[in-house]
């Protein structure tokens, strides 16, 4: 006796013979299915109604209604409601023939062979899978159909291009009747305004075609949309028909357009105002640096003449208006420093500076930068250490303010001393080292930005100055081929400044 290792099946056994009943339900049973049995005809139709099984298996001889009758009240509402009919040898021509009206699937003669009641029930069993998944199927597909019909604008195309099908989501889209969709108003396998021989070659080589299309309406509307393509193949693999999907983009593509442009005009006006206000920037800058030298120069001048006439006076007032003098002229000397690196930090950014290029010697360009800040210096211990002296190829007058706006800056900062280093390498490259005992620089990123200047809680040490001289100085450096940096003194605890480049090595 074969038992069934599938998904169980409900069976209605109606047999009118109670022994061959109880075979067919120990049967059933066995093959792992739930029986029901009754052995009226009535009574099972009760029983269909309750529990809707999956078979029924019947004789015509039953109480109260006969197997055939009962088949057709089922079958009037269940047509497709599986069913094997047991034959006796006392059946008659009419019953087989009502039977084969009423659909019945399968036939098994009495007495019944229990091997040929398993092949009944497997058979309807598969049967009934194969509808099931076949429903399902379908089912899906439809899901599927809905989804893309509520989704994208649907276009069959046969082999040359010409629509033979739209959905109703293209015509609501183009406001077009589904006939003049049909003639090609709008065909994205035929659209003068995209690259036609670019879109059949792609479906000829990869049978896809994915871009997106622009059309100009009748109305003068534009329409764009997203188009994919696929070609549909035969079992011999020729393509027979395209689908088109077709994804409306319109509204998406002019928001983009919309937003891109006000972004465009929101920098426009930014870039305007920036130069606005640089343009009154460097209108003040430019009046101002040029009316302060020259009261300025005066302050210069008369400090200088006043220095002669105390020459000439008893040794104690000398001394005294001396030094107060010589603070006017360090000072003075200091704002045209400072004014100055102001006027040639605005040249150099707009690229107005032109070097005059000679041979310098570098040695003597620290001396001269020590000698202009030697008022500044009278309270620290300067040390220069020249391992070596070396020429190079520089513009004098502005290597000058180079070496003096890194020393003026170590000076500045500096609480006891400074240190000023000169190497050079056989291969010709030299370093210039200025070294402090300052704090230090807790943040070395914006040191060259012009204008920036620091307080107490960007730097540890207190902030001095314009806020050009390292711009100044890293312009000066990148025109002249040298490299600037920036670092923390093991020595001093201060600030390291390196310039390094190529030289002429003397000694």
């Amino acid at each position: 006796m074969h038992t069934r290792l599938n998904n169980q099946l409900t069976i209605l056994v109606c047999e009118k013979e109670l022994r061959l009943l109880k075979r067919l339900e120990s049967w059933v049973k066995a093959m792992g299915n739930i029986a029901y049995t009754t052995d009226d005809g009535i009574e099972a139709l009760t029983l269909f109604e309750r529990e809707r099984p999956d078979i029924l298996l019947l004789s015509q001889d039953l109480k109260s209604m006969g197997g055939l009758e009962l088949i057709e009240k089922i079958k009037a509402n269940n047509p497709l409601q599986a069913v094997i009919l047991m034959f006796s040898q006392f059946d008659d021509n009419h019953i087989v023939k009502k039977s084969i009206d009423l659909q019945v699937d399968k036939y098994l003669n009495k007495p019944v062979d229990a091997t040929l009641l398993f092949n009944a029930v497997d058979a309807l069993y598969n049967e009934k899978i194969f509808h099931e998944e076949f429903i399902a199927q379908k089912q899906l597909l439809q899901d599927y159909k809905d989804a893309i019909d509520k989704s994208f604008n649907v276009s069959v195309h046969d082999k040359e291009g010409r629509i033979t099908h739209v959905n109703e989501a293209f015509c609501a889209t183009l406001r077009l009747e589904y006939e003049d969709a049909l003639k090609g108003v709008l065909n994205p396998l035929d659209n003068p305004r995209a690259d036609m021989q670019a879109l059949w070659r792609r479906l000829r080589e990869e049978n896809l075609y994915k871009e997106r299309q622009t059309f100009l309406l009748s109305d003068e509307r534009e329409y764009i949309i997203d188009v994919t393509a696929v070609g549909l193949k035969d079992k011999y693999g020729t393509t027979y028909e395209y689908l088109v999907f077709s994804d409306d983009v319109t509204e998406i593509v002019k928001s983009a357009r919309k937003i891109k442009e006000q972004e465009i005009d929101k920098k426009l006006q930014k870039l305007e105002h920036i130069k606005e206000v640089n343009r009154i920037k460097d209108s003040f800058l430019t009046i101002f640096t040029h009316e302060l030298k020259t009261p300025l120069n005066s302050i210069i001048n008369f400090s200088e003449h006043v220095q002669k006439r105390i020459a000439k006076m008893d040794a104690q007032t000398q001394e005294s208006l001396s030094e107060k003098v010589g603070i006017i002229h360090t000072s003075g000397l200091q704002m045209l420093d400072m004014i100055t690196n102001l006027i040639d930090a605005m040249r150099l950014r707009d690229g107005k500076v032109k070097l005059q290029t000679t041979l310098v010697s570098l040695n003597n360009v620290v001396d001269m930068a020590l000698a202009k800040h030697s008022q500044e210096v009278t309270s620290l211990k300067v040390i220069t250490k020249y391992m070596a002296e070396v020429d190079i190829e520089a513009d004098e007058k502005r290597m000058l303010q180079l070496v003096g706006n890194i020393v003026s800056n170590a000076i500045k900062y500096a609480h006891s001393k400074i240190a000023i280093v000169i190497r050079a390498e056989s291969d010709g490259r030299f370093s210039l080292e200025i070294i402090d005992d300052g704090d230090g620089f807790a943040d070395k990123t914006k040191l060259f930005t012009l204008f920036e200047q620091y307080d107490d809680d960007d730097m540890t040490r207190k902030a001095k100055g314009a806020g050009v001289g390292l711009y100044v100085v890293r312009q000066l450096c990148d025109r002249m081929g040298f490299t600037i940096e920036i670092a923390d003194s093991k020595e001093f605890g201060g600030a390291r400044v390196i310039i390094k480049g190529r030289g002429v090595l003397k000694r």
